[in-house]
């Protein structure tokens, strides 16, 4: 079977005709929201505290239904516990975040999210009747997680998303009982304060 070669001159206008599509909702935005947040443990329970979330991330269109969106994140995560004397404390921690999501649209507006995202510890801190101590040594530095959500794209920009963190990797080093992990859901509200532009094409020549 002998193959026609398709000549240049058709698929580049082809190739730049589909570009302005690509670009229409691809840009950064700046996204931040509140969290509740605890740590899952097969051995102990924890109570759920309040956190939050800011930072900056860039859509990119892959097709009419199809978005992938890597951002960057200060997050602030933690738990509440009861020891077995009844006495009540917390813990904060505090993570500097990739998150890398793929986004399938199911309208123009509403889609369905699904990524997986890596963490850097910053600081963790425990704080009880006594006071707060830095317990940033007893943690594990790195952390993967899946993220699981849906969002909600506005044509004015603004982008809402409902979203469930859930940790793999325990959060305490040199733990061989306890293997905690991160649990987390977040809402946040972003908005694209910049756009890509698609390229003009150029004038033809009468």
């Amino acid at each position: 079977m002998r193959f026609v070669p398709v000549p240049s001159t058709f698929l580049i206008p082809l190739l730049l005709a589909t570009m302005p599509a690509l670009a229409q909702r691809s840009g950064i935005g700046i996204k931040g929201g509140p969290l509740a947040a605890h740590t899952r443990s097969a051995v102990f329970s924890s109570q759920y505290v309040p956190g939050a979330t800011a930072g900056i991330y860039a859509p990119i269109l892959g097709g009419s239904r199809f978005e992938l969106q890597p951002e960057v994140l200060i997050t602030a995560f933690g738990s509440g516990h009861t020891s077995p004397e009844g006495e009540r404390y917390s813990v904060r921690t505090i993570y500097a975040q990739i998150p890398l999501s793929a986004k399938i649209y199911f309208t123009n507006t509403i889609n369905l999210q699904v990524g997986v995202q890596a963490s850097k510890l910053i600081l963790a801190e425990q704080t009880d009747p006594n006071g707060s101590s830095d317990i940033t040594g007893s943690y594990d530095q790195n952390e993967l997680a899946v993220l699981l959500g849906a969002g909600a794209d506005l044509r004015s920009g603004l982008d809402l998303t409902l979203r469930y963190h859930n940790g793999l990797t325990p959060i305490l080093v040199n733990d061989n009982a306890l293997f905690p992990r991160n649990q987390a859901m977040m809402l946040t509200v972003g908005y694209r304060v910049f756009a890509f532009r698609a390229p003009r094409l150029p004038a033809r020549r009468r």
